[in-house]
């Protein structure tokens, strides 16, 4: 499997994203190319001859290569609509849906244990209420939305314990149902760490 996006083929001279998508399908032969964000692409004329040379492998390596475009769903739309001979090569279409409230949850638990964390059934249930309210329009993150919320939990929760001189391996390890509240404004623990 060969894993790329639109920096992985698309250079910002003329010449180079063919010279760059040329040794990546090089790479790609005889497995799987898989491009996330493929509709990234459309966006200028570099990607544009990306698209082109990505057509091309499409139909001469088809018994050699399998070539994978990953994305939102409307974009990726878009994407084939565009251009004749991506939608002609690429017919199969997957559309994957929404994680539901319960797999968010046990994803969010996943990331807690893997991370050597706890966290109590109050603040499963402060994330499950979370997950509910959230909004699934265009741009929800499924999976990226539970783990930005995890990885904002570890912020408020060493902000939290800052004042505590000594804490303990409980105070060290235990998330809150505080924890998971949404960000603090400008002087809070979620700017802190974007300084």
């Amino acid at each position: 499997l060969t894993a790329v996006d639109k920096a992985g083929l698309v250079a910002g001279y003329v010449g180079q994203s063919e010279e760059k998508t040329a040794a990546v399908l090089a790479a790609a032969e005889g497995g799987v190319l898989f491009i996330d964000e493929a509709y990234a692409l459309t966006a200028d004329q570099f990607g544009q001859s990306v698209i082109d040379l990505l057509v091309k492998a499409a139909e001469d390596r088809r018994d050699s290569l399998v070539i994978i475009l990953a994305g939102y769903t409307a974009p990726m739309a878009e994407l084939l609509a565009a251009n004749p001979g991506l939608e002609s090569r690429f017919r199969t279409v997957i559309e994957f849906p929404d994680y539901t409230d319960a797999e968010l949850l046990t994803i969010f638990e996943r990331l807690v244990e893997k991370s050597d964390y706890e966290a109590g059934p109050d603040v499963i249930a402060a994330m499950r209420e979370r997950i509910a309210a959230q909004v699934r329009d265009e741009s929800f993150g499924n999976a990226r939305f539970v783990r930005n919320c995890f990885e904002s939990a570890i912020v408020r929760h060493a902000w939290r314990l800052r004042t505590v001189a000594t804490p303990t391996h409980a105070e060290l390890v235990t998330l809150t149902p505080e924890d998971l509240d949404e960000p603090d404004g400008p002087d809070g623990p979620d700017a802190a760490a974007a300084h």
